[in-house]
């Protein structure tokens, strides 16, 4: 069984240089506009965020985006040391997180695809209008894996 959806909506650039890093991609690739993905999305959910299965409550960063015609680059720079971000950066410098695929139905089932492939759930935060959630394959694919449900 795969993934609801192969839709690309973003890659996530970790950082220590968020200027240096987001003038590059700009340089590149300009910047767009912002897209509409989140009109008509309303808060269904009760908010939460798990690292690692714990829930945590701060994950300061800085955050810039970069718009292309088909996605974006948002690019984070970690201010603090007790999340995802961190510590891909700790082990990676600066490079590409993830890719971000928007789900075709409830990320809970993406979540089981993922997980009865083997790649287990290192991240996952509910925001109430949208969940989103990080799987760990990046032995095999080099970046970890977004799956994102917008709340309709």
């Amino acid at each position: 069984m795969a993934v609801s959806s192969t839709k690309v909506v973003k890659v996530i650039v970790v950082t220590d240089n968020l200027e240096k890093t987001v003038s590059g991609y700009k340089k590149l690739f300009g910047t767009g506009e912002a897209p509409a993905e989140m009109e008509n999305t309303k808060e269904l959910r009760e908010p939460y965020t798990k690292f690692k299965g714990k829930d945590i409550t701060d994950t300061p960063m800085r955050v810039e985006s970069v718009f292309s015609d088909n996605f974006w680059f948002e690019i984070i720079e970690p201010q603090g040391n007790n999340d995802p971000w961190a510590e891909w950066l700790k082990n990676h410098g600066t490079s590409i997180y993830s890719i971000c695929f928007l789900s075709n139905g409830k990320l809970e089932d993406d979540e089981k695809v993922m997980e009865e492939a083997g790649y287990k759930s290192i991240f996952k935060q509910e925001k109430g209008f949208e969940a989103y959630e990080y799987f760990d394959t990046s032995n095999e694919l080099g970046v970890l894996v977004e799956m994102k449900e917008h709340y309709k």
